[in-house]
């Protein structure tokens, strides 16, 4: 296996404000991102913009969200308009650049922007594991926001290929938390 690198997609105000368990998935983010800096893994934020409403540059709702971890100056930060973060970004390229061929992707709204930065990672070649329990998204008109998740799971733990694979995995099940898991006193 290959480099690896954490990346999290758009965990903004606007998009934060009415998701799913917003709280504790952004805990469990921000518990991915003290491991990830601990383990020197390099730290992926996705911010998305639009021309116009909540999420233009700038306006407060597309700022991340105030309780999510803040990037530090060595972490990169891409901007995006469309819900794959790979398309007409940078993101390719700064990935290839660090060597990166394994994405641990989390944040919101997963049948938006996660789901399709998982599927263009895939088809990029990049093995892919979405943090089950750090992404979200809010309730449709059509199906609840849990009926969602389950969806986009079903989906995408069924993708194959000989050169990627898509794995789903909660945060405790992740080699590089493995660690801090076993250095927790059994009570």
């Amino acid at each position: 296996m290959g480099k690896s690198a954490l990346m999290i997609i758009d965990v903004q105000t606007a998009v934060m404000e009415e998701s799913y368990k917003r709280d504790k998935v952004i805990d469990n983010i921000n518990h991915l991102i003290h491991r990830a800096r601990g383990q020197q893994i390099p730290i992926i934020y996705i911010q998305h913009e639009s021309e116009g409403g909540p999420m233009k540059k700038g306006e407060p709702g597309w700022k991340l969200h105030p309780g999510l971890e803040t990037p530090l100056h060595q972490e990169v930060t891409i901007f995006k308009r469309v819900p794959n973060s790979f398309s007409h970004t940078t993101l390719k390229q700064t990935l290839d650049k660090q060597g990166v061929t394994q994405l641990y992707i989390c944040g919101a709204q997963t049948e938006y922007c996660v789901d399709s930065t998982c599927r263009g990672a895939f088809d990029l070649d990049y093995d892919v594991t979405l943090v089950a329990d750090a992404h979200t998204t809010n309730d449709a008109d059509h199906l609840s926001a849990p009926r969602i998740i389950e969806h986009v799971h079903e989906t995408l733990k069924n993708f194959w290929s000989p050169n990627a694979k898509i794995r789903l995995k909660k945060s405790t099940e992740l080699d590089w938390m493995q660690s801090e898991i076993k250095s927790e006193p059994l009570i």
